[in-house]
């Protein structure tokens, strides 16, 4: 797809209103590090978030993500659309309970963007630990499927901190990694050798090459002589860094800050020099000065109102006492225009305008409800609503059932179709019909076949014409009176 935004680019507002107006395909590689949902120092709903966390506050508030009245029209959409994305989070919720549900939703929805704008090619690493680590691959999983995971990544960081008692020390944290395709950007990475000396090695060929001769018995009792060369071993799923102490130059005072070293390996790994490389959670720019290293194109998204100076500041390579001594810049528009300019960077405060609308996309949810957009009614209040005005009966197959519980809610014109989630393409079907419908059969489809295999009741059908008619005007006055 044609790429729509500057790469180089910080997005200082809400990743979702960027992730949402990125053209389709346009991303190589999404390295980020979301929050973790460890109630610490961010707070919000399943659709919006505020990081209260500012450079040199020390007012940390919670993390906290709630359920109130707008998450389940979220949750409703997700299940119209992605239903195992939709099972995921309800199960996260009868488990650990309605804050993680709400957490997985915000996450939920900005993930299903990410995985559209990535091209074939693409692959994420998202960044978690053990707090919810566990439902965010169920949402991964259902969104980018269960054969495009790679790797379960383990950071091994060593311990820091107070010791914990009666438990294991925490020591490590997990980067999930997905591709779109099998067909995704990979080069091995090597790591260094636990000696190294490499007093093993002790041969060198006519390249220069350090090797050993390794002697292996082959089946018929021959000794055969092999070169093993030390480029190094090849990276495995645990990779050891230690996390940043709190004299490394690298320090921002971040609280959420990882190594340098770490993201640069995974930028190494899954991209080529000159891709783009996406992080919509870029914090202290960590993702956007790996990538600047390595001599990638990048974007990043952060709703700080200091996220510029981050990436400014970091830019500079300047120790952290430095950095403190320019604070005073941090919200100096001037002097950050003028870095800008000099570090060939832009800086965007609206999101980009989708141009890819009419070509093939990847699902995607069609919008997000605000909570004062109040005309969208919900699963429970559309259900009461038709059984009250057309009584219980399946509009796919005409049966009566004993009570309202026998029916379920479905589209007319599916979604796979352009049907939208609204009251005036909605219907009520019993159990078989509403499995046999599917999310790719029509209601019309539904009952042509439900007649031609000999399900069609005696009851008289539904006037879906009539019904279409009454459900349009009922939508119309209800977005009037709101």
């Amino acid at each position: 797809m044609t790429q729509n935004f500057l790469e180089n680019t910080l997005y200082e507002m809400d990743n979702l209103d960027v992730l949402r107006g990125m053209n389709s395909e346009t991303i190589d590689l999404i390295a980020t590090d979301p929050p973790f949902n460890t109630k610490r120092n961010r707070s919000g709903t399943a659709g919006f978030y505020v990081d209260n966390w500012k450079w040199g506050d020390t007012d940390i508030l919670p993390d906290q993500w709630k359920w109130n009245e707008v998450h389940p029209k979220w949750l409703e959409e997700i299940k119209d659309d992605h239903h195992a994305l939709y099972h995921a989070i309800d199960g996260a919720k009868h488990c650990q309970g309605e804050d993680t549900a709400a957490f997985l939703c915000f996450l939920s929805v900005r993930l299903i963007e990410m995985h559209r704008i990535l091209k074939p090619t693409g692959s994420i690493y998202l960044h978690c630990d053990q707090t919810a680590g566990h439902y965010i691959k169920m949402c991964m999983d259902a969104i980018w499927g269960k054969k495009n995971f790679r790797n379960e990544i383990v950071w091994f960081k060593g311990f820091r901190g107070t010791p914990r008692k009666n438990r294991y020390q925490q020591e490590h944290e997990t980067l999930l990694f997905y591709s779109n395709t099998d067909t995704y950007t990979w080069k091995d990475m090597f790591s260094e050798y636990k000696d190294p000396t490499l007093k093993r090695y002790n041969k060198v060929d006519d390249e220069g090459n350090r090797y050993a001769l390794v002697k292996r018995k082959r089946a018929n009792g021959e000794v055969y002589y092999g070169k093993t060369y030390p480029k190094g071993k090849l990276q495995g799923d645990v990779i050891e860094i230690p996390v940043l102490s709190s004299t490394s130059k690298e320090r921002t005072g971040s609280p959420d800050q990882k190594p340098l070293k770490l993201y640069e390996r995974i930028i190494k790994a899954s991209s080529n020099e000159g891709d783009l490389v996406l992080d919509p959670f870029c914090g202290c720019a960590t993702t956007i000065i790996a990538a600047q290293n390595l001599n990638r194109r990048w974007v990043g998204i952060d709703r700080r109102c200091d996220a510029r100076y981050h990436i400014i500041t970091r830019l500079m390579g300047i120790s952290r006492k430095e950095r403190e001594r320019l604070e005073k810049y941090a919200d100096d528009k001037k002097w950050l225009e003028k870095q800008t300019h000099r570090y060939e960077m832009h800086y965007q405060t609206e999101p980009p305008t989708r141009t890819d609308e009419n070509e093939q996309t990847s699902p995607e949810l069609a919008h997000v409800y605000p909570i004062e957009n109040k005309h969208q009614l919900r699963h429970a209040e559309m259900h009461d609503i038709l059984t009250n005005q057309f009584g219980l009966k399946c509009w796919g197959c005409n049966f009566i059932p004993p009570d309202k519980r026998y029916l379920h809610l479905d589209h007319i014109i599916p979604k796979t179709d352009g049907g939208t989630n609204d009251i005036d393409n909605r219907a009520l079907l019993c159990q078989p019909c509403n499995t046999k419908k599917s999310n790719t059969m029509s209601l019309n489809a539904l009952r042509k076949q439900n007649k031609r295999d000999g399900y069609i009741q005696s009851n008289p059908p539904i006037d879906l014409q009539a019904a279409l008619a009454w459900t349009r005007n009922y939508l119309i006055q209800t977005i009037r009176e709101t």
